[in-house]
């Protein structure tokens, strides 16, 4: 299984810490995966772990999708960066999974609903918790989500 990541937003230093947490003990779990962020040292960071290949400094969605390579799935980390996976799954068919804020699900804004809506899954934004514990979560919410993608492929 090869994830790719998209994260655009400038995080406070402990959002941050907790993305890289989190990529480095997915790495730990022998997930490949790429990543694309809008931080060059966060970037700089992530190409150091093992399995992690790390795209250019990205800014804006549409050049996280035009940089993103074939993946079996992209987590996208806020929902300004989920322009990218809806632009995946609408020309890829590469199925996304967004972190949303609860008060982001209520949104008025048309694209933001499509963003949400054509998630395959919605992921909810978690408090600070221990990066092995997020990881496996994260891994059953990636496995279950392809899952259900290649059975909806195969019915249609």
């Amino acid at each position: 299984m090869k994830i790719g990541h998209i994260c655009l937003a400038n995080l406070p230093d402990a959002d941050r810490d907790r993305f890289a947490a989190m990529i480095e003990a997915l790495a730990g779990e022998n997930i490949d995966q790429h990543v694309l962020v809008s931080s060059v040292t966060l970037a700089r960071e992530l190409a150091e772990l093992p399995q992690v290949s790390v795209g250019p400094v990205v800014k804006t969605p549409v050049m996280a999708y035009c940089l993103m390579p074939d993946v079996d799935l992209v987590h996208v980390h806020e929902v300004r960066s989920g322009q990218a996976g809806l632009l995946l799954t609408l020309t890829r068919s590469i199925p996304f999974v967004i972190t949303a804020a609860s008060e982001e699900l209520g949104s008025k804004n048309p694209l933001t609903r499509s963003v949400l809506h054509r998630a395959a899954q919605l992921v909810p934004a978690t408090p600070a918790e221990p990066s092995r514990q997020i990881a496996a979560e994260y891994l059953c919410i990636y496995r279950d989500t392809l899952g259900a993608w290649v059975r909806n492929a195969l019915l249609l």
